[in-house]
């Protein structure tokens, strides 16, 4: 296996499954092999818009017909872990948009299906790939800023209703899982728990200003982690014109800001700042699918080498339920009006 390409199958077409045809089209070790939709003619639309030989409106139908390695989820939220389900069902390996599901019973049932088949299961969470965040993550976890005393992240975009009214399934709590904390705000808030540990504990207020959603359209929490450190969670969907999403992290040895995944503040006792260019990836402040794809090639590059070499994705299924862990306990604070220990 080790000179073939994985070959694919694109569970979904909506406008991120685009994006992962592009990203792929641009991994050597990798190929879409198919796609499958709900309705055979969107999955055929779809086929042909982007150059894919087989279409299909069901993974187990295809499995008969085609050969292929993996499955990328790319449907909405609140249908991953079925589709992850049947992959497995069918010794299909399984990379996941963000975030795994919606709740924890769904990421514990994928998480387990995989397992019991025997196949990888890797989140998303692309941003992680990224040299400055990674520089971060790596100052953080080996104690370079010393105690961290506080770690906020703010992501402040804007979506108009259109957005929303573009498919039926978004601003819903049985399909979105909620508004822009667990939508927009998925891969800050994997970053922080990635960088700062699992959260300890979280009091949050949430609000529906200005958009005809049943989910929150902006929101702020107050968080504790485990390591000691307390901090900021701001996520939102109503700042106009919309805003590079930023973190903060300050220790008892000095702070490092990044904003949309760029080091624009490194002041550290002792330890020099890492050089490296600028980006200039879009951060889909305004526009959702005005984002790159160099994280999300990253990803999948490294997908397709954990199947080959039989290790852990980079993302695995128990990292990535972190950050869905403290996203709805900050739903459950904001609902119940009360501290939430997680």
């Amino acid at each position: 296996m080790d000179s073939e390409k994985i070959e694919f199958v694109l569970l979904g077409a909506g406008n991120i499954a685009g994006k992962y045809v592009a990203a792929v089209n641009n991994v050597p070790t990798a190929s879409i092999k198919a796609v499958v939709s709900g309705t055979i003619a969107k999955a055929e639309e779809f086929a042909q818009k982007h150059d894919i030989e087989h279409f299909s409106d069901s993974l187990e139908s295809l499995a008969e017909k085609v050969d292929f390695d993996a499955v990328i989820i790319a449907t909405p939220s609140g249908l991953h872990a079925e589709g992850a389900i049947r992959a497995a069902r069918l010794r299909k390996h399984v990379l996941c948009e963000k975030p795994l599901d919606i709740t924890l019973e769904k990421i514990d049932a994928m998480t387990a299906a995989c397992e019991a088949a025997g196949v990888k299961l890797g989140c998303a969470f692309q941003h992680r790939t990224a040299a400055h965040n990674k520089a971060a993550y790596e100052a953080v976890r080996a104690g370079k800023l010393g105690k961290i005393y506080i770690a906020n992240t703010f992501l402040k975009k804007y979506r108009g209703q259109e957005y929303y009214d573009s498919a039926a399934w978004r601003g819903t709590w049985q399909l979105d899982g909620g508004g822009p904390f667990i939508q927009q705000a998925a891969h800050t808030l994997d970053l922080m728990v990635w960088m700062m540990g699992p959260a300890k504990s979280v009091f949050a207020r949430t609000a529906t200003v200005a958009h005809d959603i049943e989910v929150e359209d902006m929101g702020h929490a107050i968080v504790e982690y485990k390591n000691g450190a307390q901090g900021v969670l701001e996520a939102s969907t109503v700042i106009k014109p919309g805003y590079p999403n930023k973190i903060e992290i300050h220790g008892e040895k000095g702070s490092i800001i990044l904003t949309d995944g760029e080091i624009v503040d490194w002041n550290v006792q002792g330890l020099e700042a890492p050089q490296f260019e600028s980006i200039s990836n879009a951060s889909g402040a305004t526009d959702p699918m005005a984002i790159g794809t160099q994280n999300h090639e990253r990803i999948i590059a490294d997908f397709v080498e954990a199947v080959k070499q039989d290790r852990e994705p980079m993302v695995p299924p128990d990292s990535a339920r972190l950050s869905v862990e403290l996203i709805l306990a900050v739903y459950e604070s904001a609902r119940e009006g009360k501290t939430v220990q997680l």
